[in-house]
């Protein structure tokens, strides 16, 4: 599906009617950029275009593709893990684990590059997201990219493309993706049924993907009595602790972060950004809490974020962010 808000990004790549041999799709998560990559690549296998660049969505290659059984087709997602040796405190071995694309599985991509199309067209290879890769595995798919195979297309997708290899970025044709305005953020919200998302984009960074993913998510349901809990000055840190499920503890830190991030700025004379609805609680508790706290407190929040993926005792974890959130907010120190 091309998003009528990406439609001049679609325009821009089919300009000279040929696709490049590289393309990198980057943009904030949540704006469509995974399904203009799959847009594209049926497009590219398409045998019979009867809608100008698009695919025609009837011919037994689109048939293929949208049964997901296109054989010129190969989707690389992050999901296997990739043992790094390092050395833990005490000097011993250690094995670092993270949800990344590993190198065996683009090394596996040679085999695919080398022999003829199944159906005597292109074909297409997704890597989505290319900043998942792991170093090992971007710098084998940088040598495949010094020399691109003939009539294969890569579309590399990343919301966070400063991560990629400086070399990996400069060999693709790069499309960037911005969310679109408010309103038509609005109207497309509305059309899937979704009526009062101003929060939620306001979460979601005016994304309306993600906008619409974080409504419909369970964690989003709680979001009430977590704000009553957060908004009160008399919540403990158990009780805090408590209503939190540490399944969702990703959830739980990031809806935290941006809470604090509006206290932070009412303080400072700014405005609320990201819970419009809470303006009225935020007011009230921005008056007698103590910057330097909360500002520690975020940071030791960001840190928190920053290795989430990696094996933690969620509950534990938990529980140390609600102390920390209920110490920022008192009066004294505990």
């Amino acid at each position: 599906m091309i998003f009528r808000w990406n439609r001049p990004a679609w325009d821009l790549v089919w300009t000279n009617g040929r696709l490049p041999a590289a393309l990198l799709l980057a943009g904030a998560a949540g704006v469509g950029k995974g399904s203009f990559a799959l847009a594209l690549a049926q497009a590219a296998l398409c045998t019979q275009h009867t809608q100008g660049t698009e695919a025609c969505g009837s011919c037994h290659a689109c048939r293929l593709f949208l049964a997901g059984a296109h054989p010129d087709l190969r989707l690389l997602e992050a999901g296997g893990t990739e043992e790094a040796t390092g050395e833990t405190a005490t000097g011993g071995p250690s094995s670092v684990q993270a949800r990344v694309i590993g190198v065996e599985r683009v090394r596996d991509l040679r085999d695919f590059t080398e022999i003829s199309s199944h159906l005597g067209g292109r074909k297409v290879i997704i890597v989505n997201p290319a900043d998942r890769l792991h170093p090992s595995a971007a710098n084998a798919l940088l040598k495949t990219l010094e020399e691109p195979p003939a009539e294969t297309i890569f579309v590399l997708v990343s919301a966070r493309p400063a991560q990629l290899l400086p070399t990996l970025r400069s060999r693709c044709f790069r499309l960037d993706f911005r969310a679109p305005d408010a309103a038509e953020a609005h109207a497309w919200l509305r059309s899937q049924g979704i009526q009062d998302a101003e929060t939620a984009l306001a979460h979601a960074g005016g994304a309306p993907l993600a906008a619409a993913e974080l409504v419909r998510s369970a964690f989003w349901k709680r979001r009430p009595e977590m704000m009553r809990l957060l908004s009160s000055p008399n919540t403990t840190a158990g009780e805090l602790a408590r209503a939190v499920d540490p399944e969702e503890l990703g959830s739980f830190c990031t809806l935290l972060y941006k809470w604090c991030g509006d206290l932070l700025s009412l303080n400072l004379g700014g405005r609320v950004r990201y819970n419009p609805d809470y303006a009225k609680s935020l007011s009230q508790l921005a008056v007698n809490f103590d910057v330097l706290k909360l500002q520690r407190f975020t940071k030791e929040l960001t840190e928190v974020l920053r290795y989430l993926e990696h094996p933690l005792n969620q509950r534990l974890v938990c529980e140390k962010i609600a102390l920390g959130y209920t110490r920022a907010l008192a009066a004294e120190e505990a």
